[in-house]
């Protein structure tokens, strides 16, 4: 591989993060109408346990990139 800006052949590739996204995703109203159903049959007493954690989803985006190390010039690879 070779520089386009000074021609040089002193070039590395790297695999580089470009973007990620988290999705949430709760817990639905048939989750929270029975534990509130739970919490007023037993008086209370399951406020105690806690809250169940909704499931969540990462997206993440990679791109390959080319850097020289004569002049520093970086460009992205085109697959």
């Amino acid at each position: 591989m070779i520089c386009p800006k000074c021609g040089s052949d002193k070039v590395t590739v790297q695999i580089v993060q470009t973007s990620s996204k988290t999705k949430s995703k709760g817990n639905g109203c048939l989750w929270s109408l029975g534990r509130w159903t739970l919490i007023i049959c037993t008086l209370g007493l399951w406020l105690l346990v806690g809250k169940r954690k909704g499931a969540h989803k990462t997206t993440i985006q990679n791109e390959k990139q080319c850097l020289c190390q004569n002049c520093g010039n970086s460009w992205k690879i085109e697959e």
